[in-house]
């Protein structure tokens, strides 16, 4: 276990060395139960899911939460490669095989923001490992879709649009702007992407921030968006190849809402969905309770 990470009672902290990456992970419940894997987003890590986690493991589930590359206590190579969707696929279903996490059954995703897109693909390309994907307040990476959604337009560009997009995207821009200012930065979102004051505590921002601070961990977490056009030219094949497997896609009533399930709808044949009222977009730690349901209704559905 790193030693700066925050524990979360009942889940082990550990690390792996996968495809010559160390990803840091933690790890719960009872292995033989059915295995759930939690996929967080920007400016999130594992710790984003401290408030589902322990509901799930009481539930009797398998759950592996790990830090993408880029993130957390994972390692942040540099440059735009292994930041695809694709890649970022392969590198947990790398972790997930070489821990025997699920005892080599299909696995349910929970992916929230831009773990949401790998997580896709990882569905589409390999349907016969995911039991069924929960998607959790994300654009799904259509090119079509987020140029409406990023363009400068009087009613995009009139709350500010999602300008880290192209933010990311900008030479030497990141370092210049964000590095030694990493606790507003993080602040003006939490503050203005939340419904409820304190959802997300002080002690979590501060968790956050020792793995973000500094060059190395803002361009970690700002490498999803540099390599978004490729994760873009792999989600264009799932308009014609939909995703077979079952999704349920939730959007938040302050983020993107009835949103999540228009746009899964163009690249999956069985989904289900709709809004978390009262939340805004960092659902894990607005509305957990509804989080843990809408998993175990995924898993356990009534009859």
């Amino acid at each position: 276990m790193n030693s700066g990470t925050l524990s979360i009672s009942g889940f082990s902290s550990q690390t792996a060395i996968v495809d010559g990456v160390q990803l840091h992970y933690r790890l719960g419940g009872d292995p033989a139960g059915p295995p759930v894997l939690l996929w967080h987003g920007f400016l999130g890590t594992s710790y984003t899911w401290r408030k589902v986690m322990p509901q799930l493991i009481e539930a009797g589930l398998a759950v592996l939460v790990p830090d993408m590359r880029g993130y957390g206590d994972s390692d942040k190579p540099g440059g735009t490669d292994g930041y695809d969707g694709r890649a970022l696929a392969k590198e947990f279903r790398s972790l997930v095989r070489q821990i025997g996490f699920g005892q080599g059954r299909p696995i349910t995703l929970v992916a929230h923001d831009m773990g949401a897109p790998p997580a896709l693909l990882w569905a589409a390309a390999h349907p016969d490992e995911v039991a069924g994907l929960m998607y959790l307040d994300e654009p799904v990476m259509l090119t079509d879709l987020l140029t409406a959604l990023i363009s400068y337009t009087p009613r995009i560009a009139g709350s500010g649009g999602m300008w880290w997009w192209p933010l990311a995207l900008a030479p030497d821009i990141p370092e210049r702007l964000i590095v030694d200012n990493e606790r507003a930065f993080l602040t003006w979102f939490f503050d203005r992407a939340s419904v409820t004051p304190g959802a997300i505590e002080s002690g979590a921002i501060d968790e956050y921030l020792r793995t973000f601070r500094g060059p190395e961990g803002v361009l970690g977490a700002l490498g999803v968006y540099r390599a978004s056009f490729v994760t873009q030219t792999q989600t264009a094949l799932l308009s014609s190849a939909k995703v077979q497997i079952p999704v349920v896609a939730l959007g938040a009533e302050r983020g993107l809402s009835g949103q999540v399930l228009d746009m899964i709808n163009l690249v999956a044949d069985h989904a289900t969905g709709g809004i978390i009222r009262n939340c805004g977009h960092f659902i894990p730690e607005e509305q957990p309770d509804e989080v843990v349901r809408q998993v175990i209704g995924m898993i356990r559905p009534p009859h």
